[in-house]
C-alpha cells in the first residue's frame, strides 16, 4: 500500500512534471545545442562583455565600465553580490537548472500552480491556470526580444501573490515566509517596473481587504496580516538593499530619474523622471485591447511572417519577383496597423482564459473577484497611455514614481495575471455541489451571450476598418522607392498589404468563435451531465494548450534558434575592428556612427571603449552632452572624450576608420579656467572651447579649485594603468596645475587622492573631472569604492539568513503541524 503522503502529492508530481515536460518540448531546440538569438541579450552581451572579461581574470566583476558612453556604473549591467550567500541564489533551484529559456516558461508555471494551490482550487484547475499563465503570448514575445529580467520578474508574480494571500487566510508563518522570499527573488530579477505593477496591485488588493475584514470586524487579522506583509516586503527589501540603493542613486543622475540642469530642458520636465512623449511612446490602442481575444486583430507583429497564399507573395510574383527573393520579404513583411510605433506582437490572453473570466465573475463568492476586477480595469486603462492622455497624464504627474518608467503597454502583465486567476476560481466554483445545475446554465448562456456579441461586433468590424494607420504613408513611399519611383507599383503593394491584413484578422476571428464555441460545448455538456469532470478538464487544458501554443508559435519557434556558431558571429570583428585593435594604446575611445544611431547600439563596446552605446537609462549629464555637443559633431568635445578613432561609412557604405590625431588622451593639463555662472553657460561654453588649452567650470565648485593654474611647458601627467575600478596617473610640473581626466563626473562613488591624501575634484567640461595638482611629483588615482554597494551587499547577505532561518521555521512547524495532528 502507498504512503498517504505520496497519494496527497501525486496529482501535484504529474502536474509539476506536465509543465516541465511541456516547457522543454517547446523549446527542444536548445537541447539540440542551438542558442536563441534575441535582439536585447546580444546587446546585453556586448554592454558586459568588458566586465565579464575583468571577472574572468580577477574573479569578480568591476563595478564600473569604461566600455559605454564615457564611463557608467557597470552593476547596471551586471550585478553581483560579493557576500557567500544571497536569497536569490535559489532561484536557480525554482527553475531547476534548467536552460534557457526552458527556465522561464517552467517558473512562470510553476510559479501560478503554487498560487492555485494556495487558492484551494484542483491540480487540473491549476495544471491549466498555470499552462495558461505561462504561455500567454506576451511571454514568448519577450523572451524572442531578448527581455530575461522582465521575464524572471513575470516568472516569481504568482508566487509572491500566494504568499500574500496566504496571509490573508491566517496562515502568517508559512504566508510571511513565501512572501518574503519571493517578494526577495523578484526584486532580485531587477525589473523595477515589473516589481512596481506588482506593488499597484497589492495596493488595491489591500484596500479590498481592508474593507472585507472591517466589515467583518476582524480587525486583529486586518492588523496583523498588514504588519506582515510591511515586514516581509521590508526584508525582502533589506535582502535586495544593494541592487535598490545602487539603483536609486544612480537614477537621480540619469534620464530616469533625475533632472537636466539645462533650464530649458528642465522647464520641459514636471519634476524628476522621463519625458512624457518618450514615456508613453508605446501606448496600447483603446480598440487594440481585443488582441486579449483576437491576436491578429491590427496584424500582429510590425515584422510579421505571411504564407505563399497572401494577396501580398501574388503581388510580388506578378511584378516579377524571383521565388527566393519574395519568400524571403514575407518573412518579415509591415503587417502591425495599430497605434504604437512598431510590436514584436500582441498581448493575447487566450479566447478560452477570456471566456472562462467572464463565465467565472458571477460564480465567485469570495473577496477575490473584487480586487481582481479593480486592478485589472486600472491596468487596461493605464495600457492606453496618451490614448487616454486625461488619465494617464495625470497618474505620470502625481503617482509616486510613475515617471520613472516607460511603455505603459507593459502594464497588461497584470490582467495576464489576473484574468486567469479569474478563470480558475470560476471552474473551481463550478465544481461546487452547493450550486444549482439551473443557475450555472443561466450563467453559461449569458456569459456566452457576452462573448459572442463580442466576436459578432468584431466580424461585422470587419467589413468596415481601414487596415492602415499613420506609419503607411512613409510605408508607400518606401515601397515607390524599391519599385524604383512607380507610383502603381507601390499602390499594389499597398492594396495587398491592406488585403492581407483584413485576412489575418478575419481568420483570427473566425479562430475564436470556433475555440469559444468548443470551449462553451464542453461547459454546457458537463452541465447536462452528458460528459464527466475528467473530460471537462482534459478538453479545457487541450483548448488552452493549443489556444496558446498555436499563437505563441507564430512569435517564438525553431526559426528563433540557431546553432552556437552562427550566434557567435554576431560579435565577430569587422575589418574596421581589428585595424582598430593593432593600436596598443593603453585605453582610447571609439565613435562609430556606421550602425544608425550611435547612442542605441552597444556592439562597439563589445570591441572598445565607445563614446556611444545602449542603455535605457543613461546618465542625464552624458545625455545633455550628446543633444547639446556630440550629436553636433562637435571635434573638440570628442577629442575630450578622447575619441582617437571615428566610424565612418566611406563610400561603397562600409565602415571606414579615422584616425584623430587631436584627441585629448587619457588626462592633460590646461592652460586656463573659464568661470561660468551655471549649467546653462557652461554649456554654451563648449561651443567654441579649446578644451586642449581651457576647461569650462560652474563657479559653484571654485572652492574646490586650490589655485589658478601656470603655465609650464614641461609639464606633465600620464596615465600608468586603468584598473577599470582603479585609475592611477603621475604628474611631474614646477608650479600649481589644473587636470583634466577624460572620465565621465559621477560623485557617488568615486573618491579622487594625491599621495594616498583624499582630495576634492570637480566637474568640468560639463561631464568631465578635474582636479587641481600642486607643482612637484605626484601619484594621483581615482578609487570607485559605492557605500550603496558595500554596505547594501553586507545588509543583504545577513537579511538573506534571516530569510532562511525563517522558511526553515516555517517548514518545522508545519511538520511538527501534521505530526500532532496524525
Amino acid at each position: 500500500m502507498k504512503p498517504d503522503w505520496f497519494k496527497k502529492f501525486l496529482p501535484h508530481i504529474i502536474a509539476i512534471g506536465i509543465l516541465l515536460l511541456l516547457a522543454i518540448i517547446y523549446c527542444k531546440p536548445v537541447l539540440d545545442g542551438q542558442v536563441l538569438t534575441q535582439g536585447d541579450n546580444i546587446q546585453w552581451q556586448a554592454m558586459a562583455k568588458q566586465s565579464l572579461d575583468y571577472k574572468a581574470a580577477h574573479g569578480e566583476a568591476p563595478l564600473w565600465t569604461n566600455s559605454m558612453f564615457g564611463g557608467m556604473p557597470s552593476y547596471q549591467i551586471v550585478l553581483e553580490s560579493r557576500e557567500p550567500f544571497n536569497i536569490s541564489d535559489l532561484g536557480k533551484v525554482f527553475t531547476l537548472w534548467m536552460p534557457k529559456p526552458i527556465n522561464f516558461f517552467f517558473l512562470a508555471g510553476l510559479s501560478f500552480y503554487l498560487l492555485c494551490m494556495v487558492l484551494g482550487v484542483r491540480s487540473w484547475i491549476g495544471l491549466l491556470g498555470a499552462v495558461a499563465y505561462a504561455y500567454s503570448s506576451y511571454d514568448p514575445i519577450i523572451i524572442g526580444a531578448g527581455h530575461d529580467t522582465k521575464m524572471m520578474a513575470i516568472g516569481y508574480l504568482p508566487a509572491v501573490l500566494a504568499g500574500i494571500i496566504m496571509l490573508t487566510q491566517k496562515k502568517y508563518i508559512k504566508g510571511v515566509a513565501v512572501t518574503a522570499l519571493f517578494m526577495s527573488l523578484l526584486i532580485a530579477s531587477n525589473h523595477m517596473q515589473v516589481t512596481y505593477y506588482f506593488l499597484l496591485l497589492l495596493a488595491v488588493l489591500g484596500v479590498v481587504f481592508a474593507i472585507y475584514t472591517i466589515r467583518a470586524k476582524d480587525y486583529k487579522h486586518l492588523i496583523i496580516t498588514g504588519v506582515l506583509v510591511i515586514a516581509a516586503t521590508g526584508l525582502s527589501m533589506a535582502v535586495n538593499t544593494m541592487a535598490m540603493w545602487t539603483t536609486y542613486e544612480y537614477s537621480k543622475e540619469t534620464i530616469r530619474g533625475g533632472k537636466s540642469e539645462l533650464t530649458q530642458k528642465a522647464a520641459d520636465t514636471k519634476g524628476s523622471g522621463l519625458d512624457k512623449e518618450y514615456a508613453f511612446r508605446w501606448s496600447y490602442g483603446i480598440f487594440e485591447t481585443f488582441t486579449f481575444v483576437v491576436p491578429n486583430l491590427y496584424g500582429g507583429s510590425s515584422q510579421g511572417e505571411l504564407t505563399e497564399s497572401s494577396e501580398t507573395y501574388k503581388t510580388l510574383k506578378s511584378l516579377g519577383v524571383p521565388d527566393q527573393q519574395a519568400n524571403q520579404m514575407i518573412k518579415a513583411w509591415p503587417l502591425y496597423w495599430g497605434e504604437q510605433p512598431g510590436t514584436s506582437g500582441p498581448v493575447y490572453l487566450g479566447i478560452v482564459i477570456c471566456f472562462l473570466a467572464i463565465f467565472s465573475f458571477r460564480l465567485i463568492r469570495s473577496w477575490h473577484k473584487w480586487w481582481i476586477l479593480a486592478i485589472s480595469i486600472l491596468a487596461v486603462l493605464m495600457s492606453y497611455g496618451s490614448n487616454l492622455a486625461f488619465f494617464n497624464y495625470a497618474l505620470f504627474d502625481y503617482l509616486p514614481f510613475y515617471n520613472k518608467f516607460r511603455a505603459p503597454s507593459m502594464v497588461l502583465i497584470i490582467p495576464q495575471l489576473t484574468l486567469v486567476i479569474l478563470a480558475v476560481l470560476g471552474l473551481q466554483a463550478l465544481l461546487d455541489p452547493t450550486l444549482k445545475k439551473a443557475d450555472l446554465v443561466a450563467n453559461l448562456k449569458r456569459s456566452g451571450i457576452v462573448m459572442g456579441v463580442i466576436l459578432g461586433v468584431l466580424l461585422v468590424l470587419s467589413v468596415t476598418l481601414g487596415w492602415s494607420n499613420n506609419s503607411d504613408q512613409m510605408m508607400a513611399q518606401q515601397f515607390k522607392q524599391m519599385a524604383g519611383g512607380s507610383d502603381d507599383i507601390a499602390n499594389q503593394l499597398m492594396r495587398a498589404l491592406h488585403a492581407d491584413r483584413a485576412s489575418l484578422y478575419r481568420s483570427d476571428v473566425f479562430r475564436a468563435i470556433i475555440l469559444f464555441a468548443l470551449a462553451f460545448g464542453l461547459i454546457w455538456y458537463y452541465l447536462k451531465d452528458k460528459i464527466r469532470m475528467q473530460w471537462l478538464a482534459g478538453g479545457l487544458i487541450v483548448l488552452v494548450l493549443f489556444d496558446l501554443l498555436q499563437v505563441d508559435t507564430r512569435y517564438l519557434n525553431s526559426d528563433n534558434y540557431v546553432e552556437e556558431s552562427k550566434y557567435q558571429g554576431n560579435f565577430s570583428p569587422s575589418p574596421a575592428d581589428q585595424q582598430i585593435a593593432e593600436d596598443k594604446d593603453p585605453y582610447f575611445r571609439v565613435f562609430n556612427v556606421t550602425k544608425g544611431d550611435p547612442f542605441s547600439d552597444a556592439m562597439t563596446s563589445y570591441f572598445h571603449n565607445s563614446v556611444g552605446g545602449y542603455h535605457a537609462a543613461k546618465l542625464i549629464l552624458y545625455q545633455d552632452l550628446i543633444e547639446n555637443q556630440i550629436s553636433r559633431n562637435n571635434i573638440n568635445v570628442l577629442n575630450m572624450l578622447n575619441a582617437k578613432y571615428i566610424v565612418a561609412p566611406g563610400q561603397q557604405g562600409q565602415p571606414v576608420v579615422q584616425r584623430n590625431p587631436q584627441a585629448l588622451g587619457n588626462a592633460w593639463f590646461v592652460k586656463d579656467i573659464v568661470w561660468v555662472p551655471n549649467a546653462d553657460a557652461e554649456m554654451k561654453a563648449l561651443d567654441n572651447l579649446n578644451t586642449k588649452d581651457s576647461v569650462v567650470i560652474d563657479q559653484r565648485f571654485k572652492a574646490a579649485v586650490k589655485a589658478q593654474p601656470v603655465y609650464d611647458s614641461a609639464a606633465t601627467i600620464a596615465l600608468v594603468k586603468n584598473d577599470v575600478d582603479q585609475i592611477s596617473y603621475t604628474s611631474n610640473a614646477a608650479t600649481p596645475q589644473f587636470a583634466v581626466f577624460s572620465e565621465v563626473y559621477y560623485k557617488e562613488g568615486w573618491k579622487a587622492y594625491i599621495d594616498g591624501v583624499e582630495t576634492e575634484y570637480v566637474r568640468v567640461d560639463y561631464a568631465l573631472r578635474g582636479l587641481s595638482v600642486p607643482a612637484g611629483k605626484h601619484e594621483i588615482v581615482f578609487k570607485f569604492h559605492p557605500k550603496s554597494y558595500y554596505l547594501g551587499d553586507q545588509i543583504g547577505f545577513f537579511s538573506s539568513l534571516i530569510v532562511m532561518l525563517l522558511l526553515i521555521g516555517a517548514v518545522v512547524m508545519e511538520f511538527r503541524k501534521k505530526k500532532v495532528v496524525a
